[in-house]
C-alpha cells in the first residue's frame, strides 16, 4: 500500500454506517463486495480516488454469500447499493463525516452526513448525492457533474458532496456543491 494511501473496511461495523441499521449497513457493503467479486476483484481491492486529497484507497471486504448473485441480479440496483457504501467510507476516512440519515425522495441528495450528532437538527450536516455505476469508467465525469447539478434545488440547506463510484476500474469520485449561501 502507497503512503498516501488509505485503508477502509466495508462492512457494518465501521463506524461511518452506526447511525444506520446495520442490516442497511450490512447489505450496502455486501452489494460492494458483489460488485467488487463480479469484476474479478481481490480483497483488498485498490480504487483510485479522484477529488480527494488521497489518491487511492484500499477497500477490505468480505466475499458476499452465495445467494448474491440472486440477490443483486440487477446490478444497476447492486452498483448504487454498493456505491453508497463506498461513498460513505471514504467521506468517513477522508472529511471524517459518518451517516445521519437518510435523506426523502424528491431532496435531490440520498443522505444527510456529519461530523457530530444531536446538537441542534442538522447542525453541521452536508447533503451526500451517491451514484454507482457497475462498469463504464468513461461515465464518471459527467454522472458526477449531473449529480451535482440535481443537488441545486436543496443549496439553502447547506454544501454537499456528489460521490460516483465505478466498480469496472474501481473508482470513486468526489465533488463538493457549495450551499446557496457560499458556505464550503
Amino acid at each position: 500500500m502507497a503512503e498516501n494511501d488509505v485503508a477502509i473496511q466495508l462492512d457494518a461495523s465501521n463506524q461511518a454506517f452506526e447511525a444506520l441499521t446495520p442490516y442497511f449497513g450490512a447489505m450496502c457493503c455486501e452489494a460492494a463486495s458483489f460488485c467488487f467479486e463480479q469484476h474479478g476483484h481481490a480483497v483488498p481491492t485498490r480504487a483510485a480516488l479522484s477529488g480527494c486529497e488521497t489518491p487511492h484507497a484500499h477497500f477490505h471486504w468480505a466475499p458476499p454469500a452465495l445467494q448474491a448473485a440472486a440477490t443483486y441480479r440487477d446490478k444497476d440496483v447492486a452498483a448504487e447499493n454498493g456505491a453508497y457504501a463506498l461513498a460513505i467510507a471514504v467521506l468517513n476516512q477522508v472529511h471524517g463525516y459518518r451517516a445521519i440519515e437518510r435523506s426523502a425522495k424528491g431532496t435531490g441528495f440520498d443522505f444527510w452526513i456529519g461530523t457530530t450528532q444531536g446538537d441542534l437538527p442538522f447542525n453541521g450536516k452536508v447533503r451526500l448525492e451517491v451514484s454507482g455505476i457497475f462498469e463504464g469508467q468513461s461515465r464518471v465525469g459527467s454522472r458526477l457533474t449531473s449529480k451535482l447539478k440535481q443537488m441545486a434545488p436543496s443549496d439553502q440547506s447547506g454544501s454537499g458532496f456528489a460521490v460516483v463510484a465505478e466498480f469496472g476500474r474501481p473508482t470513486v469520485a468526489v465533488g463538493k456543491r457549495k450551499s446557496s449561501h457560499g458556505d464550503e
